[in-house]
């Protein structure tokens, strides 16, 4: 609903639609509770009270490459975040298991490797 809305966006006119689509009867401060709700609500009334014409003019042709090569990294970012955050929770998962393991001391999986003793950090400032 908050993705397709045109013209002036409130709290209660959402909450009237929410009724008249749905059926389900809530107030405002219901709707405002749930965090997804909220997020998309301040992201579509930003949207909805954007860049006015005069300032569609005023912005060049560098600056919407700028603009776009911005929202690209933060993509990105976005991405690469979430995905650290998995694979962090994987090697938790991991340490958990190993752990239910008897006779297995949890310093043997964390040791270096031999082959990365040969192999130069690129990570290390020279």
């Amino acid at each position: 609903m908050l993705t397709k809305w045109a013209g002036k966006l409130t709290w209660e006119a959402l909450a009237t639609l929410v009724e008249l689509e749905i059926g389900l009867k809530t107030t405002r401060q219901t709707l405002s509770s749930y965090a997804g709700i909220a997020a998309c609500y301040k992201k579509r009334k930003a949207q909805l009270r954007g860049a006015t014409p005069a300032l569609y003019t005023k912005i060049t042709a560098s600056e919407v490459s700028l603009v776009a090569r911005i929202e690209k990294l933060e993509a990105e970012i976005e991405v690469l975040t979430r995905n650290n955050a998995e694979q962090l929770r994987m090697i938790e998962r991991m340490l958990a298991n190993a752990r239910s393991i008897p006779n297995l001391d949890l310093r043997e999986l964390i040791q270096k490797r031999p082959e990365e003793t040969l192999l130069p950090k690129p990570w290390k400032v020279k």
